[in-house]
């Protein structure tokens, strides 16, 4: 067993949000998984890009905002789940007042898997 203390672990900042790495692969032993902590504040957005292996479900944990699918922007919320499969453009839009927190799981994740529209 591991107890994540999350609040222990420093952001770093991104390309339009921050992030926290909560698990490895080493850690969940699983190659290729990846859990982390994503924030996007208030007016950022991610930048647009798309993975070629890596599969992405997001959890939206709090705030409000979009996820822009090339000309589709639906509305996400606390509570939401968004399922990315490799080859989805995707972009998280914070346009709300405040921040936007994101549980984010990640499959077959691999170094280098991340390329910009």
């Amino acid at each position: 067993m591991k107890i994540v203390k999350h609040r222990k672990i420093e952001w770093t900042k991104s390309t339009g949000y921050s992030k926290k790495i909560l698990l490895t692969d080493s850690e969940i032993k699983m190659k290729g998984t990846l859990i982390q902590l994503a924030e996007v504040e208030p007016g950022e957005r991610e930048k647009p890009h798309y993975h070629k292996t890596t599969t992405e479900i997001l959890y939206v944990l709090e705030g409000r905002g979009c996820i822009s699918m090339g000309e589709e922007r639906p509305r996400i919320e606390a509570g939401d789940i968004i399922l990315l499969e490799p080859g989805d453009g995707h972009s998280v839009v914070n346009d709300s007042e405040g921040a936007l927190v994101i549980l984010v799981f990640k499959i077959n994740a691999s170094e280098g898997d991340k390329y910009w529209l």
